[in-house]
């Protein structure tokens, strides 16, 4: 099995009602790449994987896999598999027919199916299970059988559509690290869509970052979190605290920005000009108790253990919501009493034009 690319040309897709649920967009995936889409419900990310896959024709634009120009092609025409959220495998079919139906349907002798079967099985460490009905797997091992069925059909572009999102955060934990094993093993491009951060950031190699039908944002996993260019794309990826105001000052690569909680410095990466409405965004792994060049006083409302960590989640008398996450090492304490003083440095901290930000951990434990 061998990746293609896929390539979006100025794809659009407007439904007949007009609304446009994927504004023009040019995107690439490379070939072998495991590439995710990652954004909130409705933003548009499952009508592209549909437009890859040939289920939704694009209103305007092309979508290229391996240089191929696919308008006109039905799904059955384009190296491309779907994996879907319910998976939809037979209940009284046994796993390796289950596996197999492509190939039947594609007029393959039972004996070649069965091999392939059990040779995709063993990819997906279940060779023990090929005569197993489904309902007797366990979820993963059932999201594992999917997946076999579709590198079946030696796609070159495997596409998922939230496939763990049915399953608990342990057994989701895992997947995760299996379908990244799987991915490598065979060099088949996976194009991956989900509204999990923690899915996106964990396997993928790059990922993009959807919105209202646009694409804010394309990168690695680090240069996303770390250094995000749309207010969207800070907030949505990771939690963040944020603080919106108008820049008063530029420098270089920093700038001041004046809030209703005070002034205060972050990196400038759009190089935003003094007057600018703007958002200073810091992640609560960068704010600490104490000081730093950037600080502001509050008082803790809510302490959450998540065992290894600590989340701390603050307010100041000007209402802004603070969120920090220390590591669990009784080395930061503070109390439920009294206002303490909390800071950032300006290198911790992205200024960036203002407009539509994701809800954060901070705004939710305020509630």
């Amino acid at each position: 099995m061998r990746g293609k690319d896929v390539v979006l040309d100025g794809v659009e897709i407007t439904y007949p009602n007009g609304f446009t649920a994927v504004h023009q967009t040019d995107l690439t995936v490379e070939a072998g790449e495991f590439f995710s889409i990652l954004g909130p419900s409705g933003c548009g990310k499952t009508t592209i994987l549909r437009a890859v896959s040939g289920f939704v024709a694009p209103s305007r634009g092309a979508v290229r896999i391996g240089g191929e120009d696919q308008t006109g092609l039905g799904p059955n025409a384009r190296p491309t598999a779907l994996i879907f959220q319910n998976l939809a495998l037979f209940p009284l079919m046994p796993v390796w027919e289950n596996v197999a139906f492509g190939l039947e349907a594609r007029g393959v002798a039972k004996r070649a199916r069965r091999a392939r079967a059990e040779e995709l099985l063993a990819l997906v460490a279940l060779a023990d299970q090929a005569d197993k009905l489904p309902g007797e797997l366990s979820g993963g091992q059932r999201q594992r059988v999917a997946i076999a069925r579709a590198l079946a059909v030696d796609p070159a572009v495997l596409l998922l559509d939230e496939p763990l999102s049915a399953l608990d955060l342990k057994l989701r934990q895992h997947m995760r690290a299996e379908l990244r094993a799987i991915q490598r093993k065979t060099g088949v491009t996976f194009i991956y869509i989900t509204h999990d951060q923690g899915e996106a950031l964990t396997m993928s190699d790059r990922i993009a970052v959807m919105n209202a039908g646009r694409i804010e944002q394309i990168g690695s996993a680090d240069d996303v979190y770390s250094n995000p260019v749309s207010a969207f794309a800070a907030s949505f990826v990771g939690e963040a605290n944020q603080f919106a105001g108008r820049v008063t000052a530029q420098d270089g690569a920093l700038a001041q920005i004046e809030t209703a909680h005070g002034s205060f410095l972050g990196r400038n990466p759009t190089g935003l000009e003094v007057g600018s409405e703007a958002i200073l965004f810091v992640r609560p792994e960068h704010t600490g108790a104490g000081a730093g060049r950037n600080s502001l006083t509050a008082r803790l409302q809510r302490r959450d253990l998540e065992g290894p960590f600590v989340n701390l989640y603050l307010a100041t008398r000007s209402g802004a919501q603070i969120a920090l996450h220390v590591p669990n090492t009784g080395a930061v304490d503070i109390g439920a009493e009294g206002d303490v003083s909390v800071g950032f440095e300006p290198e911790q901290a992205v200024v960036l034009p203002a407009g539509p930000v994701a809800r954060t951990g901070a705004d939710i434990a305020a509630q």
